[in-house]
C-alpha cells in the first residue's frame, strides 16, 4: 500500500482548481485529474485493507475539497445547465470521487479529520448541495454527507441542524428551489432512523412540503419521512400528518393528483389500523367535498385538462376509500352518503370523459348490485338507482 508520503505528493497536484478559459488543454489539469482517478481506484480496490494514513494526507485531502468544491460561484439552481456548468462539473467530479472513497476506508479515522472539517465545512457542503443543478453532483455531495453522519458521530448534530434549517428555509420561500429537497429528506429520514429528531421539530419541517408547487419532484421522499417518522418516532404523527394535509389542502399550490397521492400515502401507509379508524370519517368527507367541487370546476372551465385531471384523482381515490371502509366494517360507513353523491354528479355531468365507467362501477358497489352489501343510507341508494335505471 503506499505511504502517506506517497499520496501526499499526489494530492499536491490537485489542490488548485482551474477555471474554464485556461484550463481546457492544461497539462496541470490532467494530472490533477489523473491523479484524483488513482487516488480514487487506489481506495476504492484496498477499501477493506487497513490503510492507516497520517493526519497530513487528512488535512490535504479537505484543503483540496474546499479549495475545488467550497469557491464563490454565479450558479444557482434555477440556472440552466450550460458548457461552463459542465466543465465545473466535469473538474469537480473526481474530487467528489476521491473523497468518497476515502471515507469508505476501513481505517479511516474520524479523529484526524475533526481539525478540519467542522460545523462550517457542513454548512458549506449543504449550500453546495442546494446550488448545484446538476442532478449527479447532488448524488455525490449526498453520498458524502451519509458517509460523514455514519463514521463521524461528532458531525451528527452539525448534519442535522444543517438539514433543518434548509428545508425550513424551502417551505418559507415563495419561489423555493426543489432541486435539494429530495437528497434533504433523505438525510432527514436517516436522522429520525437515528432518533435524532422529536415530533415537533418532525412536524414543523415536513407539513408545509405538502403545499409546495413542486411536491410531484420529491413526493416519493417526502411520503417515506412520512412513513419513517410514524413508525421510528412517533405513531401519533400519523393522525396529525393526515389532518394537516386536509387543513392545508385548500391553501396548497401543488398539482391534484400529486396531493391525492400524498394523503393516500399518509392515510394507507402511514396511519395503522388504529390512526385510520380515527381520520377515517374526516379523510371521507373531505375527499367527497374535494369531488363535488371539483365537478363544478370542470363544468366551468369545460373539460380542461388540469380539471379533468384532477376530477379523475378524486375518483380513484373514492375507490379506494371504497375499498377501506368496505373491509373495516359496517360501523365505518359514515360518510359514503355523501362520497355517493358526488359520485353521482360526476356520473351525469361527464359524458364522454374516461370517469363514467368508472363512477358506474363505484356507484353500483356502494348500492350493493354485485355482492348484496349497501353501503349508503336509503335516501341516496334510490338517488343512484334512478340514475342506473335511466342509463338502461
Amino acid at each position: 500500500m503506499d505511504s502517506s508520503s506517497t499520496v501526499v505528493q499526489m494530492l499536491q497536484t490537485c489542490k488548485l482548481y482551474f477555471s474554464v478559459p485556461m484550463g481546457v488543454d492544461c497539462i496541470e489539469l490532467i494530472h490533477k485529474i489523473d491523479n484524483l482517478n488513482k487516488l480514487h481506484m487506489m481506495w476504492t480496490e484496498d477499501c477493506l485493507e487497513d490503510c492507516s494514513y497520517q493526519s497530513e494526507v487528512y488535512k490535504r485531502i479537505c484543503e483540496i475539497f474546499s479549495n475545488n468544491v467550497f469557491r464563490p460561484t454565479l450558479y444557482t439552481y434555477e440556472d440552466e445547465i450550460n458548457s461552463e456548468m459542465l466543465w465545473e462539473f466535469k473538474q469537480l467530479y473526481p474530487v467528489y470521487k476521491m473523497l468518497i472513497a476515502f471515507l469508505n476506508l476501513k481505517a479511516f479515522d474520524d479523529e484526524k479529520l475533526s481539525p478540519y472539517v467542522g460545523c462550517t465545512f457542513i454548512k458549506a457542503l449543504i449550500q453546495r448541495l442546494q446550488d448545484s443543478c446538476v442532478e449527479v453532483e447532488r448524488d455525490c455531495v449526498k453520498q458524502i454527507l451519509f458517509r460523514l453522519f455514519e463514521k463521524s458521530v461528532y458531525l451528527r448534530e452539525y448534519i442535522l441542524q444543517n438539514t433543518i434549517n434548509s428545508l425550513v428555509g424551502v417551505c418559507g420561500q415563495i419561489m423555493a428551489t426543489y432541486g435539494s429537497v429530495k437528497e434533504l429528506l433523505e438525510l432527514l429520514k436517516i436522522e429520525m432512523c437515528y432518533g435524532l429528531v422529536d415530533s415537533p421539530t418532525i412536524a414543523m419541517v415536513l407539513t408545509p412540503l405538502i403545499k409546495r408547487n413542486e411536491l410531484c419532484h420529491f413526493a416519493g421522499q417526502l411520503h417515506e419521512c412520512f412513513e419513517t417518522a410514524a413508525r421510528k418516532v412517533d405513531v401519533g404523527l400519523s393522525v396529525r400528518f393526515v389532518g394537516d394535509a386536509i387543513d392545508n389542502w385548500s391553501s396548497a399550490a401543488a398539482d391534484v393528483p400529486t396531493l391525492c397521492r400524498t394523503l393516500a400515502a399518509l392515510y394507507f401507509d402511514v396511519c395503522d389500523d388504529e390512526s385510520r379508524s380515527r381520520v377515517r370519517g374526516r379523510v371521507v368527507g373531505h375527499v367527497a367535498g374535494c369531488l363535488l367541487t371539483s365537478v363544478a370546476a370542470a363544468a366551468a372551465a369545460d373539460g380542461d385538462g388540469a380539471s379533468s385531471a384532477a376530477c379523475r384523482a378524486y375518483v380513484d381515490f373514492t375507490g379506494l376509500l371504497i375499498d377501506d371502509v368496505s373491509t373495516a366494517g359496517a360501523g365505518a360507513a359514515g360518510g359514503l352518503d355523501r362520497m355517493a353523491g358526488a359520485l353521482v354528479a360526476v356520473h351525469r355531468t361527464n359524458r364522454g370523459n374516461d370517469c363514467v365507467d368508472v363512477t358506474g362501477r363505484l356507484i353500483r358497489r356502494l348500492i350493493g348490485v354485485n355482492d348484496g352489501r349497501c353501503l349508503v343510507g336509503d335516501g341516496i341508494r334510490v338517488a343512484v338507482m334512478e340514475v342506473l335505471l335511466a342509463e338502461e
